[in-house]
Order: structure tokens, then sequence, then C-alpha cells
């Protein structure tokens, strides 16, 4: 129909404008059109008996067609509408990165900020620390949980590492390469080494000595067992020119060397320092000993666990030495002949372990100890009131915290005159002569639960007996798998 039309058009327009000759053609075309519009009128015509369904074709088209322009209409608001939440989520991403960077840089600043780590090994020890603390974040690592905050507005890190010299050396060095440590204070309890150190007394420590490093000789006396060996770094917190040094290592094997290196090539490497001994932060020492007059007073009866007595003694601060061990010793016998190698005046389980963290990651240290218990006054224990005593020398260090002597170290010279080794002009002796009785009784509990008592088995498992058994034994190389000893007995391997 459209061409027809197009036809027509172009026919009328070249006969009203166009040559004679076009002409002709023009009309020529125009009664083809005339044609075609008959044809198309007859057709029509043909057609016209189902116009009513065509009608109502045309309706449902139309219908549909204003269907599809109203999804089209709600395509159109939904886009904007998503447009909007695009641009209200981009917002709120804006919003949540800017509070994540401002998160991040506050846990950086907790993280970086140049602050004082106390570790405590008991609950009740840590627990007059975090009440003195305005506690502003923690970080829970390798199962330690590290509050960060502040005491007094002085920055500081608490942790408690639970018990014995691992615990203790593992808390600290989490503690001292994660955090910005600018010295690190043990504050717990300890029992009395030293008959002038009482219950609900303070024992700072100088210096710290395993004393559970022994060698007994056969010849009937004990000496230090070479102590801790530490592999310095030029940042460690180590005395170089301690009197302590026992040793140096040997030198280490190579790739190159491996194969052929046996018991080692002569010499040492001095960076692998053998010390039985490790120097507390003098400036720490001598910050610590201005608290000794804040201690107050403990009752007579706190002091010997005789309720029947009364009265008060000034509680009393001693720079001394602590003992570390992995023990727990009761007996003043005992104690005698551990004080006699290593004149201690407060024994206790965390301090080497403590002190050989910080010694290796270069962060000076000292250990602060309350008296709960004394072997001269068996029937008293003051756990948290030794707690509560150490805690109040820590926090007077950190009140009153100074770089002031802080890198070096304690010396014999830094005890208090009543100390042991000051008393007895020693820390370590050379030999420590001993006697020991055989073992009279054991007790151990079967697989089937019950307790077996086993009486003088010195008897039975160190002695080789009257007959000295081994004593004729002579070893006789054989082809057949055995051997043979002059007593004519033989055993098979």
């Amino acid at each position: 129909m459209i061409i027809l039309i197009r036809l027509g058009v172009i026919s009328y327009t070249i006969i009203m404008s166009s040559s004679k000759g076009l002409k002709v053609i023009a009309i020529a075309l125009l009664i083809l059109t005339a044609i075609g519009f008959a044809g198309f009128a007859y057709e029509y015509g043909v057609s016209s008996a189902e116009s009513s369904q065509i009608s109502a074709f045309q309706s449902y088209l139309n219908s549909l067609s204003q269907s599809v322009s109203s999804i089209q209409a709600s395509f159109t608001e939904l886009n904007a509408s998503l447009m909007g939440l695009s641009s209200s989520v981009s917002g709120m991403v804006n919003v949540t990165n800017s509070l994540n960077s401002q998160v991040l840089a506050a846990e950086q600043k907790l993280v970086t900020t140049p602050r004082i780590g106390i570790v405590t090994a008991m609950g009740m020890e840590q627990a007059p620390i975090l009440a003195a603390m305005n506690v502003q974040g923690t970080v829970n690592m390798s199962g330690y949980t590290f509050y960060l905050g502040t005491i007094d507005g002085h920055a500081v890190v608490s942790v408690r590492s639970g018990e014995k010299e691992y615990a203790a050396e593992l808390a600290t060095y989490l503690m001292d390469t994660h955090f910005n440590i600018m010295a690190s204070i043990l504050s717990g309890t300890a029992g009395s080494r030293n008959p002038y150190v009482l219950p609900g007394d303070v024992v700072v420590g100088a210096m710290v000595v395993d004393k559970s490093s022994i060698h007994y000789h056969a010849r009937g006396f004990q000496t230090d067992y070479t102590g801790v060996e530490m592999v310095l770094q030029p940042t460690s917190f180590f005395n170089s020119s301690s009197q302590w040094i026992s040793g140096y290592g040997g030198v280490q094997p190579t790739p190159q060397d491996a194969s052929t290196y046996g018991y080692g090539p002569s010499g040492s490497d001095t960076s692998y320092v053998y010390t039985p001994v490790l120097e507390a932060s003098l400036g720490l020492v001598q910050t610590a000993e201005g608290a000794s007059s804040i201690l107050g007073t403990t009752s007579i009866a706190d002091i010997t666990g005789n309720t029947s007595l009364t009265g008060s003694e000034p509680a009393s601060l001693m720079i001394g030495v602590i003992g570390s061990a992995n023990q727990w010793t009761e007996p003043l016998s005992v104690m005698a002949a551990q004080n006699a190698l290593y004149q201690t005046d407060a024994g206790e389980n965390e301090g080497m372990g403590f002190a050989y963290a910080n010694a290796q990651a270069g962060v000076p240290w000292v250990i602060v100890r309350g008296i709960s218990d004394s072997p001269w006054y068996p029937a008293t224990y003051h756990g948290v009131l030794a707690s509560d005593r150490s805690a109040n020398v820590t926090i007077y260090i950190v009140d009153h915290f100074s770089t002031n002597n802080l890198d070096s170290f304690a010396s014999m010279n830094t005890l208090s005159p009543d100390s042991n080794a000051a008393l007895h002009g020693y820390l370590i002796a050379n030999e420590a002569y001993y006697s020991v009785s055989n073992v009279t009784q054991v007790q151990y509990q079967a697989s089937n639960g019950s307790t077996i008592v086993v009486y003088n088995p010195s008897g039975n498992e160190y002695q080789l007996g009257n007959s000295n058994q081994f004593s004729q034994y002579v070893y006789t190389p054989s082809t057949n798998g055995t051997t043979s000893s002059s007593s004519g007995t033989s055993s098979s391997y």
C-alpha cells in the first residue's frame, strides 16, 4: 500500500514538472498505480467478512502494546530506584571504608604506641594490675589475651602467661615482638629464701638465676651447669662484659663442612653465650627502690600464721636475687643446699624464662615479687596480699618510669646489704659439697588404679649389688650374634 502511494506521488510530481517524454512515462505509472489501488480495494472487499476478527485481534494488540508500555514504565521506574540504591550503597561503602580506615588507624596506634609490658603468671597476680588499668583494647594471640590501655595515663599492656618458665617465656616473647615495648615487668608472688624477707615484703630482682641448672659431680659436690645459652644479637639486652659468662658455644656447621663436622672444629662462636645469671635494668631497679615507702605494714599474725599474736611490722623492699626453677621447695635443709650454690632471696617459677625472652628481644626488664610464704613460718600463705604488694610496686614503676640507666645493668653493688649474696660475699659458688642419703620409700599408681609402695628402692635400682656384677664383665666379639662374659653367661642382641 505504501509503495503504491509513493508511486502515485512520484508520478504526479513528474507530470507536473518534467518534459513531455517523461510525462508520458509518468502517466503510465499513474495508471499502474490506479490499477494497484483497485486491486487492493478488491482484496479488501474479499477480507471484509473477517473484519470483526481483525478488529478483535487489533484490540488485543493495542492492549498488549499498552501492557508493554506499562512494563517499560515500570522498568524505567525500577531502573531509577536501582540507580538511587546504587548511589546509597556507594555512599555506605565510602562510609564503611572510612570507618575501616579509622578502626585500622586506631588498632595500629594501639600496637605501635610505646608502652610498658606487664607479665603475670596467675589470675590473682594480674587482677590488681587490670583493676588499675583503663583498658582500651584487647589482642588475642596464640591463646594469650593482651590487654592494652593505660595506668594513670601511662601506656601499658598486661598479659597472664600461666605458670612455669616456658609459659612465661613464650608470652613475654610474643609481647615483646608484637608490641612496642619500652620496658618489661614480671609482677607476682614468690616464697622467701632469706630469713630477713618476711611474708608481705617485696623483693625486686636485680638479677635472676636458674637454680635448677645444677651439675651433681660424682666426687660429692655440685656446680652450676653453665646456665642458659643465648644467641646474642646487636640489639640483645645482655651485658656482654658480665662476670657471669661461663663459656661460649662451638663453631656451628655449614652445608659445606656438615659431612665432616663431627665434634666440630676447635674454637668458639662468641654469639652463642652461656650464662647462669641474667641482670636486670639498673634504671628500673632504681625506680622500684623508691616504692619502699608505699608498702604499708603487715600484721604479725599474717607474717607468722599465729593468729594469737598482735601488732604489725612495716613491710620492707629488698633489692635481691631471684632464684627461678620449675620446683617447689619447702624443707629448709633443701633450701640451704640450693642457696649454698645460688645465693637467692626469693624463689619462684617464671623469672628466668621471662628474663631470657626480654634479653633476647632487647627489652630492659625487672622482676617484682611479693612474698607470700616463708619456710621459717610454714603455717602462713598470703597470695592475694603478696600479689597486691607486687602490683603496687609495679604501678609505682609505671608512674615514675624514666629512661635514666634504663639500658644499664644491675650488679652485685646494686643489692641490698641484707640480701644473701651481699651477706655471704658471692652469688654462685665454685663448688658446693653435698650429702645425699638413699631414697627410703616410693609410692606410685599402677595401671589398675592401685597404689604401690616400694621401700628402699635405691638398693634395687641404683646399686650394683654385693657382687658388683659388671666388674668382671669382659666383652668378647662373636660371629654367631652373641657375646660372652668371663662368668660364662651369654646374651643375644
